[in-house]
């Protein structure tokens, strides 16, 4: 028999777990009608609206609540439904912090329809996507809230000549597509899930290349571009490519790529057991209308990119389950991608040409091939490009002292804007309005994907810049110089235009355009294959380093002292048991213990083996940049006296004579 005291506290218990319970009704059902009131209201009342429910949601989300069956049946409810408000809260307001005051202030931002109308419906399929979990998964549900559900996406970045296209091929085959999909979903998503129970009846898994080359967007250019072979588009799908008309000379920048990726992802998404996929027309009336009509360019590159992806709708190809796969190596393209698009206004056509030939001047000051490791002959170029962005304004003096090392690409973005803000007649409004700090729309922080970001890097940089070399005179020998001509002569290499800026491109046009056009000349030959090899290796530096600084992505080792086919192998062995495992083990590889976040020394042996895999190579990677001041050119195909040689300069002079005879006629 119990005692009296325990008799009185079962009571008291029974009735605490009774009010809690009605409590927690009452609340559930308030951020219930407050979501649907967003539905239904326009911007001004959503805005506040907005603020106050998912304060409220999150006061109810931190209750302590004895009642087990009460937390069961409404746990999964108060995640959907605050993923939702977070949504709509992001997409309605975004805050900023008053640095005088220390306040938190709210601002309406303005959405497209498009948007608006795609994003209250995904969020409502979500909030209304409910089941009853059981009791003993109702924590782990509330853990979900991280990754419930989400369409796996495969991101492949790394330097040029490092075997990207390789690797996602491997990725892509039917075989180990099936595999990471499968795994996957097993490991990522409840049993509820809808994608889970489509991975699982799904017998075939195919993967889809989304390109995230810059010059690969255009027609026309091949060799330059090292865009994929027909039988190599014919084994794996690739979007993304020949989307934007040679003859174009508009820019198409990492604002559009991401509109157009985003495109393919979400037509790819409905395809993968997501029948409440909401997937829009890939443009947003907001940034690209002139005259309330949209751009023809937009409307042609659309009209492309889906004729492309209807191939896939019929047949075989509509009852594989696809996994998307980005890969490419231009940096800006997939930070805007991963991160969302930045705050930095869009810069104006005249500032982004005087933005470029400025920062030209001062970069042919650097251009040694070692990392920055701090010599003076090598940092006098930057230093006067830093000199002259701070004397435009001490906010843009700031944006430029925060860059981590020489980053020309960031520098070059802050004087385009400050050149278009500097040059408007309200140039003090302007200028306050610059650089909140906030971006948005990347698929880190997505509802709807579990993107997985990896960077193939080169275990020996010396060998990676021999690798490099080699690959440019393979590029020479292969046509590049006939190609180049070919698309001058037919106005599908504008020099005006994006493509005719790119390295080997670039190089070849000025080459074949020398003023000084003697036959055979051995010297000019020499300097060119310089330039084309030298701006080719800073480029790949460039994107080492930059990637260095992206914690979404993990460092994957290509060991090039190995046979090709043994190294794709194993990276994407790696790559695959990386996508198979449950996200917080992800993280666990992508983001170090507070242990190996001490400040970098060289490593040995034993600290490596402490280590996880992705810190240990960019400390590598890192350390090998030190040497390279040291590295050493030389010819590996186009050896001077070698037939290949011969027929190289032959092809050389018969197109220098031809550029010459248009110029002279013209």
């Amino acid at each position: 028999m119990l005692s009296k005291g325990t008799q009185k506290s079962r009571r008291y218990n029974k009735k605490r777990e009774k009010s809690s319970t009605f409590s927690l009704i009452v609340h559930l059902q308030f951020a219930v009608f407050a979501t649907l009131f967003l539905l239904c209201f326009e911007e001004s009342c959503c805005s506040c609206m907005a603020a106050f429910s998912s304060s409220t949601l999150l006061r109810f989300a931190s209750t302590p609540v004895s009642t087990t069956t009460t937390t069961t049946i409404s746990s999964k409810l108060i995640v959907n439904a605050y993923a939702f408000q977070a949504q709509c809260y992001r997409g309605f307001i975004h805050s900023s912090r008053n640095s005088s005051q220390g306040q938190l202030q709210l601002q309406p931002t303005k959405m497209s329809s498009t948007t608006s109308s795609t994003l209250h419906k995904r969020n409502f399929n979500l909030l209304m996507s409910t089941s009853t979990p059981t009791s003993d998964s109702a924590s782990s549900d509330i853990k979900m809230k991280e990754a419930p559900n989400k369409h796996l996406v495969v991101i492949i970045a790394g330097p040029t000549a490092v075997g990207k296209s390789a690797v996602a091929s491997k990725i892509c085959s039917q075989d180990v597509a099936t595999g990471i999909l499968k795994e996957h979903a097993k490991n990522n998503h409840d049993a509820h899930s809808p994608l889970l129970k489509s991975s699982t009846n799904s017998q075939i898994g195919k993967g889809h290349i989304i390109s995230a080359d810059s010059v690969q967007a255009y027609q026309g250019v091949e060799i330059g571009a090292n865009k994929p072979t027909a039988e190599e588009r014919a084994k794996t799908p690739h979007h993304l490519i020949d989307i934007v008309d040679s003859r174009s000379v508009c820019q198409y920048n990492a604002a559009d790529w991401m509109r157009d990726s985003l495109l393919v992802l979400d037509q790819l998404k409905s395809r993968n057991g997501d029948e409440d996929a909401e997937v829009n027309d890939g443009i947003d009336t907001d940034n690209v209308t002139i005259n309330n009509e949209v751009d023809e360019n937009t409307r042609e590159r659309t009209e492309r990119i889906r004729n492309f992806l209807a191939k896939f709708q019929k047949g075989k190809e509509a009852k594989n389950e696809i996994l998307p796969v980005v890969v490419g190596g231009t940096m800006m393209y997939l930070q805007w991608l991963v991160h969302g698009k930045p705050d930095a206004m869009k810069p104006s056509e005249e500032a982004i040409q005087r933005a470029a030939s400025i920062v030209a001047k001062f970069e042919t000051q650097n251009e040694g091939d070692g990392d920055d490791d701090g010599s003076t002959d090598e940092n006098s170029g930057w230093d006067a490009a830093v000199q002259h962005t701070t004397s435009l304004g001490p906010l843009f003096g700031e944006r430029v002292a925060k860059l981590p090392g020489k980053d020309w690409y960031r520098l070059r973005r802050i004087l385009e804007v400050a050149y278009t803000v500097l040059d408007d007649d309200d140039k003090e409004a302007k200028i306050k309005q610059l650089y909140n700090g906030q971006r948005e729309g990347g698929l880190d922080e997505s509802m709807e994907y579990d993107v997985r970001c990896f960077f193939l890097c080169p275990d020996e940089r010396m060998t990676h810049c021999a690798v490099v070399d080699s690959r440019c005179e393979q590029m020479i020998g292969g046509g590049l110089l006939k190609e180049t001509t070919e698309l001058h002569t037919t106005g599908q290499l504008p020099e005006e235009g994006q493509q005719a800026r790119a390295i080997g491109y670039r190089q070849t046009l000025d080459y074949l355009k020398r003023e000084e056009n003697e036959e055979n000349d051995d010297e000019a030959f020499s300097a060119y294959l310089h330039e084309f090899t030298g701006a080719t290796r800073r480029y790949a530096k460039k994107q080492m380093q930059w990637f260095r600084r992206d914690s979404k992505f993990l460092f994957v080792p290509v060991k090039l002292g190995e046979e090709k086919i043994d190294r794709v192998d194993q990276v994407a062995a790696i790559i695959r048991e990386m996508c198979i495992k449950p996200r917080d083990k992800f993280d666990k590889e992508l983001w170090p213990s507070d242990t190996h976040k001490e400040k970098k020394t060289k490593i040995d042996e034993t600290s490596a083996q402490n280590q996880p895999l992705s810190e240990r190579t960019k400390q590598v990677n890192e350390q090998q940049g030190k040497s390279m001041k040291f590295f050493q050119t030389k010819r590996h195909h186009l050896i001077e006296g070698s037939e290949e040689y011969k027929v190289v300069m032959k092809e050389a002079d018969e197109c220098t004579a031809l550029l010459c005879s248009l110029k002279a006629s013209s």
